[in-house]
């Protein structure tokens, strides 16, 4: 109890002749407030920048979007942003692996009753097809299609039709 009464004096003492209950009423102001960033409006001319940017770049949506509120919906500040993102976390080389071709691969068979299911899996090299991951990874796929296959098959087999005539 007297650690109670040594703050209240020390209140009054503090801030002078303001009583400790007016004080207490306050409501304390905020001393920190938390600033995003820069936001784009939902005009049309950020639209319109967004668009163009990403017309321009032919980086995605969300990346053009972060770039123009980055950099203050300067374009051409933006653009520069994009191309030093995508170096950095490497945009560029998963653009670059897009087009290639999957010429090696496994094929994988399953065969459960009256349901036979067949998969094929690509890759690039023979020596991926050769790894015991990729191997495992074409077994867990021709099993996942067989279970949605027996899936399907029982849902079609409680499936009934009635033939519903005028008399």
């Amino acid at each position: 109890m007297s650690l109670l009464r040594s703050l209240r004096v020390f209140l009054v003492a503090r801030t002078g002749s303001h009583p400790v209950g007016s004080l207490l009423r306050q409501s304390p102001q905020p001393r920190h407030t938390f600033h995003a960033g820069p936001r784009l409006s939902a005009s049309a001319s950020s639209k319109e920048l967004l668009m163009k940017l990403r017309r321009n770049t032919g980086y995605s949506f969300v990346n053009c979007k972060k770039a123009l509120e980055t950099c203050g919906g300067d374009l051409k500040q933006a653009e520069i942003w994009l191309h030093k993102q995508a170096q950095k976390e490497g945009w560029s080389k998963a653009a670059k692996l897009q087009g290639r071709k999957t010429k090696e691969g496994l094929i994988g068979l399953l065969q459960e009753g009256n349901t036979t299911v067949l998969v094929e899996v690509n890759c690039e090299t023979d020596f991926v097809s050769r790894n015991l991951k990729f191997q495992q990874l074409v077994q867990q796929v021709a099993l996942g299609t067989m279970m949605h296959c027996q899936s399907l098959k029982d849902q079609l087999s409680t499936y009934s039709k009635e033939n519903w005539e005028k008399t």
